[in-house]
C-alpha cells in the first residue's frame, strides 16, 4: 500500500510538471507570435512601408499619411509642415498619429491604396485602409492640427457673450460666424461639418441674444467679417447643406481683386471658382491705378463666376508664375483668362477698359471666346535626334498623323520630376529611332499652348495612334524603360487593327457615294 502511494505521488509530481513545462512553452509560443519590430519615426512621422502600413493600422486607431513625392516642391513644403504638425501634436499627447509614405520608392503600396496626386493627405481610422477621409488642401502645420482637432470635438468655437465676439472677429482678417437660435438643430451641424473642412478659417458659433442685436441678425445666419466689420451675410435654414456653406464662404471670403503673393497663391489654385482672369501689370507704372480700377469695377458683375487676379510684373519673387504664362514685360498691361480644370488661356484683345473687360467675360462664359494658342519657333534640327522636338506650330501636324504612332512627353523645363525623366525618354527614343512608324517627341507645354486636355502633371505622357480619327492615349504605367516599350508595343497593334477597321468603313462610304451619284445620273 505505501509502495502504491508512493508511486501516485511521483506519477501526479510527473504530471505537474508537465503542465508547467507546457504552459511554459505555450508562453514562450504566444510571445514569439506577437513580438513585432517597433516601426520607425523620425521627428514624430512614422516611416511606413509596404512591409510595416498593416502594422501602423492595426497599432494606431487613427493615423494621418502624407503620401509624399521627394520631387515634387510643393510636397516638399507640405512635409516640412507635417512635421511640424507632428512633433507638436506628439508634445500634446493627441490621439492621431503621423506618418508618410515616400510614393517614389513604394509605388505599389500607392497603387494599392488608390493615391494617385501628390501631395495627399488621408485618414485612416480603426485599420480600414478602403475608406480613409481625405485631409482638404492644407498648407501649414496650423491647418493640419487645426483639422485634426475640429474632427475630434467642437469645429467650431462657442462664444457666450459680446466681449468674446468682439475679440473672436478680430483674431483674421476673414473669420466665420454662425448665428443660430439653438444650437441642437439639425440645421448646425451643416455649419460645423463645413467648419471642419475648413480649417484655414477661424470658426465660430453663438446663440448669445446680445450677439445678435450687436451685429442686426434676427433668424439663423452666418456671416463672414473681412478686417472686423460685417461683410457676407448668408441667411440658412435646415434644407442648407455643408456644400453650400463652404460654396458661400469661399466665394466671398476672397476680395474683389485678390494679388497673387505667397500668402494668396494656395487660396487663389484651391478656389471653388475655376474661371480666373488675370491682369499682368506693373504696379509702379503711371497707368496702374487707371487700369486697376477698370479691373475691380468690371469684377463686381461676375461674382461666384469668375475669380479676379492681380500679378504685379514689377515683383521679381513673381518670376516664376510669369514664366509659366508665358508674359514678358513688354506684354504688359494685359488680361487673359485661364481655365483651372483644363489650363486652356483667352487673351483679351483689346485696351483695359470696363466695358471691353465684361463683354470679354461675358463672351468667356457663354462660351464664344477662342483659345490663345502660342508656339516656339520650330528647331531647325527638331527631327534629327532619336526625341523629336515639338512646338506649338507643328504639334498637330505631326502627333495626329495616320502614318505614325506618336509617344510624346508634355514638360515642365523647371520640374524636377520632368528632369528626372529626360534621360529615360532619351533611352526611349533611341529604342525606336528607326523604327518605321513610331515617333518618340517631348514639347515643352508651358511655352506651346496645346488645345488638348492633359490628364496628370507634368510630365505627362501621351500616346497618339497611326489612326485617322483624332486620338490621344493618356499613359499612367510605371516610368521604366521595359514598361514604356510593352505599352508603346501594345497600341501599336491596337491602332492596326482600328485603321483597319477604319479603312474598311471608309471604302464602304466611298462606294455608298459612288452608287448615289451613278443613280443621280441615271435619274
Amino acid at each position: 500500500m505505501k509502495e502504491l502511494l508512493i508511486s501516485l505521488i511521483v506519477v501526479a509530481w510527473l504530471c505537474g510538471t508537465a503542465v508547467v513545462n507546457q504552459t511554459q512553452d505555450n508562453e514562450n509560443v504566444k510571445v514569439k507570435k506577437t513580438k513585432t519590430n517597433a516601426i520607425k519615426e523620425e521627428k514624430g512621422v512614422l516611416v511606413l512601408k509596404k512591409s510595416n502600413f498593416e502594422q501602423a493600422l492595426k497599432q494606431h486607431k487613427q493615423l494621418l499619411v502624407n503620401f509624399h513625392a521627394p520631387f515634387s516642391g510643393e510636397s516638399q513644403s507640405l512635409s516640412i509642415e507635417f512635421t511640424k504638425a507632428a512633433e507638436q501634436l506628439k508634445a500634446e499627447s493627441f490621439k492621431v498619429h503621423l506618418g508618410v509614405i515616400d510614393v517614389s520608392s513604394e509605388k505599389d503600396l500607392a497603387k494599392e491604396l488608390n493615391v494617385t496626386a501628390f501631395p495627399s493627405l488621408r485618414l485612416y481610422i480603426s485599420g480600414d485602409k478602403q475608406n480613409p477621409v481625405i485631409c482638404p488642401v492644407v498648407k501649414t502645420a496650423s491647418s493640419i492640427i487645426t483639422w485634426l482637432k475640429r474632427r475630434s470635438g467642437r469645429s467650431a468655437q462657442l462664444i457666450k457673450n459680446l466681449a468674446q465676439a468682439e475679440i473672436f472677429i478680430t483674431v483674421e482678417d476673414v473669420v466665420v460666424l454662425g448665428f443660430y437660435e439653438d444650437l441642437e438643430k439639425g440645421g448646425v451641424e451643416a455649419f460645423y461639418a463645413a467648419a471642419a473642412d475648413m480649417p484655414d478659417l477661424p470658426f465660430g458659433v453663438t446663440k448669445n441674444k446680445e450677439v445678435f442685436l450687436k451685429y442686426e441678425i434676427t433668424k439663423d445666419t452666418v456671416v463672414l467679417f473681412k478686417a472686423s466689420k460685417k461683410s457676407e451675410v448668408y441667411e440658412v435654414s435646415s434644407e442648407v447643406s455643408k456644400t453650400d456653406l463652404i460654396q458661400f464662404i469661399r466665394v466671398h471670403e476672397m476680395d474683389l481683386v485678390t494679388e497673387y503673393n505667397a500668402m494668396t497663391s494656395a487660396k487663389i489654385l484651391s478656389s471653388v471658382i475655376t474661371n480666373h482672369l488675370i491682369l499682368f501689370d506693373n504696379k509702379s507704372e503711371e497707368n496702374f491705378g487707371k487700369n486697376y480700377e477698370a479691373f475691380k469695377n468690371s469684377a463686381a458683375a461676375f461674382i461666384g463666376k469668375v475669380l479676379f487676379v492681380l500679378i504685379d510684373t514689377d515683383e521679381p519673387r513673381n518670376g516664376r508664375i510669369l514664366e509659366y504664362f508665358r508674359v514678358r514685360a513688354v506684354e504688359t498691361p494685359s488680361v487673359r483668362m485661364v481655365n483651372l480644370t483644363d489650363n486652356i488661356q483667352y487673351q483679351m484683345q483689346s485696351e483695359i477698359t470696363l466695358d471691353k473687360m465684361t463683354a470679354f467675360c461675358q463672351k468667356y462664359l457663354d462660351g464664344k471666346a477662342k483659345p490663345k494658342l502660342q508656339s516656339e519657333p520650330i528647331p531647325k534640327d527638331w527631327d534629327k535626334h532619336p526625341v523629336k522636338e515639338l512646338v506649338g506650330s507643328n504639334f498637330e501636324k505631326v502627333g495626329f498623323n495616320e502614318e505614325r504612332n506618336v509617344f510624346i512627353m508634355f514638360y515642365a523645363p523647371w520640374s524636377k520630376e520632368c528632369q528626372a525623366l529626360f534621360q529615360l525618354w532619351e533611352k526611349l527614343g533611341k529604342v525606336y529611332e528607326k523604327h518605321e512608324s513610331v515617333v518618340i517627341a517631348r514639347i515643352d507645354a508651358t511655352a506651346n499652348d496645346i488645345n488638348i486636355l492633359l490628364q496628370q502633371r507634368y510630365p505627362t505622357l501621351m500616346f497618339f495612334p497611326a489612326v485617322y480619327s483624332e486620338k490621344a492615349i493618356p499613359y499612367f504605367g510605371e516610368r521604366t524603360l521595359e514598361a514604356l516599350v510593352e505599352f508603346v508595343e501594345n497600341q501599336v497593334e491596337l491602332a492596326k487593327e482600328e485603321k483597319a477597321k477604319e479603312e474598311e468603313e471608309r471604302k464602304k462610304y466611298i462606294e455608298a457615294q459612288k452608287l448615289m451619284e451613278n443613280t443621280k445620273e441615271e435619274l
